[in-house]
C-alpha cells in the first residue's frame, strides 16, 4: 500500500498565494482516523433524532441500513427539520481532536503565531440534496463578525468528511475578492437566517470571475475572513458532509478565559473593542507557548466552555431585521458554507 505524507506545513508559495487570492486549496491534511469519531458520533445524533421523530409521527422508518452518505438525504426527504438541528451548533466532543490536531495546528499557526484561539464559529455541514436551506448565498464571514476584527485574519478552515465537488454542493469563491475589505451593503436574505451579497454588488468588489472550488476527501480549503465564497444546491442523492473549523491570533479580542498579555486587545466599548470578534459563542486558547497550562486540553473541557458561556449580543453592523436571525445566532452562524 502507498502511504501518503500527510501535510502539516506550507511552503512559501502557498502562502503568498492564499493571501494573493484569499484561498488556498490543501490536500492530505487529514486521515479516516480523523473522520471515523465525528462520524460514529454524528450517527448517533441521527440515530436519537430520527427515533424522536418516529415517536412525533414525523419519520416513518430511522433508514439506518443506508451509509452515511445516503441516510440522511432519505430521512430529510420524510423530515427537513432534522439536518438542520445537526449543523446549528451542535457540541460533539469528538470534534475537539480534530481542532487540535497537531498537524493542522502547525500549519495554521504559519498564519496566526503560536498563541492560537480556536474561533467560536466552527460548523458541522450536512448539505441535502433539495433542502430549502441547502443553497447558500454569496457573502463574508466577516459580515458576521465584529466590524473590529475586519483588519485580521480569522482563518477559515472548510474541510469536506467526503468528496466535495461541484455536483454535490462544493464552495464557490471569488479570487481576490477579499482586497477592498468588507462589502458594506450585506443584505438578509429573505425567508432565511443568512447574509448575502446581491450579484450586481459582487461585480464591484474588483475581484476574478467566481470560481468553483472541489476539494478532496482528506483535504481542505482556506479562506480569509473577507473572501466572498458562496455554496450552491446539491445535485445528487448523497449529503455532502462537511465542517467549518476557525481560528484566530490571540492578540485578536476573544472572550476565551485566559491572562491577557500587554500587547493584546481588551475589550474597550468605547473605542470600539469587543469581547470577541463573535460574542455570541464561547472562544478557547488551543496552543501556546506563553500560557501553556490555559490551554484547553480536553474534549470534556471543551464541552463544558461551549455548554456553559453565556451568550453576548452581536453588533448589528447591517441594520437588518434579526428576528429569528438572533435565535440561530445563539446556536450557531449561518456564516459558512
Amino acid at each position: 500500500m502507498i502511504q501518503i505524507a500527510r501535510t502539516n506545513h506550507l511552503t512559501d508559495e502557498q502562502k503568498a498565494r492564499f493571501f494573493e487570492l484569499g484561498y488556498l486549496v490543501v490536500e492530505n491534511i487529514f486521515e479516516q482516523s480523523d473522520f471515523d469519531p465525528i462520524i460514529a458520533e454524528i450517527n448517533d445524533h441521527i440515530d436519537r433524532l430520527a427515533e424522536a421523530s418516529i415517536r412525533e409521527g414525523k419519520l416513518s422508518q430511522t433508514y439506518k441500513e443506508f451509509d452515511f452518505e445516503h441516510r440522511l438525504a432519505k430521512i430529510s426527504a420524510e423530515d427537513p427539520r432534522i439536518p438542520s438541528r445537526l449543523w446549528n451548533g451542535i457540541a460533539m466532543g469528538s470534534f475537539f481532536d480534530l481542532i487540535r490536531k497537531p498537524g493542522l495546528l502547525d500549519i495554521v499557526e504559519q498564519f496566526t503565531g503560536p498563541e492560537i484561539i480556536a474561533s467560536s464559529v466552527y460548523r458541522l455541514r450536512p448539505k441535502v440534496p433539495t433542502h430549502v436551506s441547502s443553497a447558500v448565498p454569496w457573502h463574508q464571514d466577516s459580515g458576521y463578525f465584529e466590524p473590529y476584527c475586519d483588519k485580521a485574519l480569522v482563518l477559515t478552515i472548510w474541510l469536506p468528511l467526503v468528496e466535495a465537488t461541484r455536483e454535490n454542493g462544493c464552495l464557490w469563491v471569488q479570487p481576490r475578492g477579499h482586497k477592498k475589505g468588507v462589502v458594506v451593503d450585506h443584505q438578509q436574505r429573505q425567508g432565511q437566517p443568512y447574509l448575502m451579497i446581491d450579484d450586481d454588488v459582487l461585480k464591484t468588489t474588483g475581484g476574478d470571475e467566481p470560481v468553483c472550488v472541489p476539494v478532496p476527501k482528506y483535504g481542505a480549503l482556506f479562506l480569509t475572513n473577507l473572501i466572498p465564497h458562496a455554496s450552491f444546491d446539491n445535485n445528487t442523492d448523497m449529503v455532502r458532509w462537511s465542517m467549518d473549523l476557525r481560528y484566530q491570533a490571540a492578540d485578536l479580542p476573544t472572550n476565551a478565559k485566559i491572562t491577557r498579555l500587554p500587547s493584546e486587545s481588551k475589550p474597550d466599548p468605547e473605542h470600539g473593542v469587543p469581547i470577541a470578534c463573535y460574542p455570541p459563542e464561547a472562544d478557547f486558547l488551543v496552543r501556546s507557548k506563553k500560557r501553556p497550562n490555559e490551554v484547553c486540553k480536553s474534549a470534556e473541557e471543551f464541552l463544558a466552555i461551549r455548554t456553559k458561556y453565556v451568550a453576548q449580543p452581536l453588533t448589528n453592523r447591517f441594520r437588518g431585521k434579526w428576528e429569528g436571525l438572533e435565535k440561530v445566532k445563539a446556536t450557531s452562524s449561518p456564516s459558512a458554507s
